[in-house]
């Protein structure tokens, strides 16, 4: 019987991507309210939720200090999101 080091670094590895992974998914859905919030800020006949959702966007957007329209912003937060979406379909483990 030998003793097989490589099986503990893979197994933690392996735990690492998993975690990754669901933190990707995570920004990945974040990012994409963000961006549809941003969406919902363009339309002044929104419903209510939608409106909230604008407005927190537009706050945050505001703490970060980003400058950009609401269309750009969108823009910006769905790249991201489609970005995030992409890195953690590459680090799903197999």
């Amino acid at each position: 019987m030998t003793c097989n080091a490589s099986f503990p670094v893979a197994r933690a590895v392996r735990v690492v991507l998993i975690v990754s992974t669901l933190l990707l998914i995570l920004a990945a859905l974040a990012l994409a309210a963000l961006a549809f919030g941003s969406l919902a800020g363009l339309n002044t006949a929104s419903p209510p939720l939608l409106s909230a959702l604008s407005a927190a966007e537009g706050l945050f957007s505001a703490r970060l200090g980003v400058g950009l329209d609401a269309f750009w912003r969108a823009l910006t937060w769905a790249g991201l999101c489609c970005l995030c979406v992409w890195f953690a379909a590459y680090l799903k483990p197999r």
